[in-house]
């Protein structure tokens, strides 16, 4: 059992060293190269994510070769951390990707301490302001609504991504006809006030209907679906932690026993 979990231990470790050191070196490399504005969202979570990651797995390749107690405590005691950090964070995307969780749960809390708008979090944080700004360059620069195919020109396509029907097109109540797959035009004969969405649409590449309300709907559903993703990949990498903790519990248990019993 000792050799198991010191095989799993140097195994896992190993493997998740490499990934943290690949991503490292790709963060870098983005950030001295000047990320563009879709990268700047990612950069800074992902060099912090991979240090830890890279530390974390080190200090745990170290403990398990060398068996040193205090670097093996140390390791759990960063695991334990890293489990009670992965739960938290998981709480937080369900409650704030579920609107019936979220709005149980906003405003909740003792005293002075409260948990906030957790129902509206995901609006009120990026659809909004700068956060918003960066987005609607983001979604420019990576030209998304420039990646058309010839099933995307019916607006009740069911392979039209929330991102594409919400910002690349205006609304289906404007009454605008479409030249191509990114330019529109106002029929003479339409009737739909020019207002609201209808007016913030433009078949300028760099805006189309990326001021109008049917975006921050598309993008806010976006987000919502990719987060949900996370909280399941964070889920799986829970568990992937407690085990990698109960198995540095046996080593750290087997470094307990004085050395001359230990070939006894």
């Amino acid at each position: 059992m000792l050799r198991l979990s010191n095989a799993a231990v140097i195994t896992t470790n190993a493997i998740l060293a490499l990934i943290g050191l690949a991503t490292l070196s790709f963060s870098i490399y983005v950030f001295v190269h000047g990320p563009s504005q879709c990268q700047r969202f990612v950069q800074n979570p992902l060099i912090v994510t991979a240090t830890l990651l890279f530390f974390i797995s080190t200090l745990g390749l170290i403990a398990a070769l060398y068996g040193s107690h205090i670097i093996i405590t140390l390791y759990l005691f960063f695991l334990f951390l890293s489990i009670l950090l992965l739960l938290a964070l998981s709480i937080f995307i369900f409650l704030v990707t579920n609107p019936t969780a979220g709005k149980a749960f906003s405003g909740k809390g003792i005293g002075h301490a409260k948990t906030g708008d957790l129902q509206n979090w995901i609006g009120n944080h990026f659809l909004r302001g700068k956060n918003w700004e960066g987005i609607t360059k983001c979604l420019s620069d990576s030209r998304v609504c420039k990646r058309f195919g010839p099933q995307d020109v019916d607006f009740d396509s069911k392979h039209l991504s929330n991102v594409k029907f919400g910002c690349c097109r205006p609304p289906v109540e404007c009454g605008f006809e479409s030249k191509n797959a990114t330019f529109w035009t106002l029929p003479e004969t339409s009737t739909a006030a020019m207002v609201g969405d209808c007016k913030a649409w433009s078949n300028t590449q760099s805006q189309l209907c990326y001021a109008c309300e049917s975006c921050k709907i598309g993008v806010l559903k976006g987000i919502r679906k990719r987060w949900r993703i996370l909280l399941l990949f964070n889920l799986l990498l829970i568990l992937l932690v407690v085990f990698l903790y109960s198995c540095g519990c046996c080593v750290r248990n087997n470094n307990r026993v004085p050395w001359k019993r230990r070939f006894l």
